[in-house]
């Protein structure tokens, strides 16, 4: 079914103004989530973990944020999760140290971590946030990127690549001059 579901909204833990969840977003535990006002999260998107949403943010399609309700996802205003991205709040060691299956089936190690995006932040197409990251504010991740916590992710800058490196500075000021510029702004 295309177009939004509006009864998902009555499971969330909380749920803000004008909020558009696609059809086929699926929410393990929608009581652990909780969205801001001006929030949009694309059809078949799948939330496993708890989520923290802002204002003003768009999660788009095919994007998975998992970890269990153990762990959460926090993002700020103005934030963007771009298509097919993958935040993983727990990954698991597959170097054969730890055992040979997953947690599922044994009793791998694994690796866990909130992930935060602060304000103004987002990742394009396709990116791979490990966890424990945190996103500093302005900082922006390009399409394919791979992020985990040794990368030295800056305030406003922008960073591409496996691993990422940084690419240039973002502007700052237009951003956040933009974001309050009411012809700028569009109504829904």
């Amino acid at each position: 079914m295309i177009g939004w579901n509006e009864e998902i909204k009555k499971e969330l833990g909380s749920c803000g103004e004008n909020v558009f969840i696609g059809h086929n977003v699926v929410f393990t535990n929608p009581s652990e989530v909780h969205l801001g006002n001006n929030v949009r999260i694309d059809p078949f998107t799948l939330i496993t973990t708890a989520l923290e949403v802002g204002d003003n943010v768009q999660i788009c399609s095919h994007v998975v944020l998992g970890g269990g309700k153990a762990h959460k996802i926090t993002i700020g205003d103005w934030c963007f999760i771009g298509y097919g991205s993958k935040l993983f709040c727990a990954s698991e060691d597959y170097s054969g140290e730890h055992g040979p299956v997953n947690e599922f089936w044994g009793n791998n190690k694994i690796y866990r971590g909130d992930i935060t995006f602060e304000n103004f932040s987002g990742i394009a197409s396709d990116v791979m946030v490990f966890p424990g990251v945190n996103i500093p504010e302005g900082c922006t991740v390009g399409a394919k990127s791979f992020v985990y916590t040794k990368n030295p992710l800056e305030a406003w800058g922008v960073f591409i690549g496996q691993p990422v490196k940084f690419h240039k500075v973002r502007n700052k000021e237009n951003v956040i001059r933009l974001s309050t510029d009411k012809s700028f702004l569009k109504q829904h």
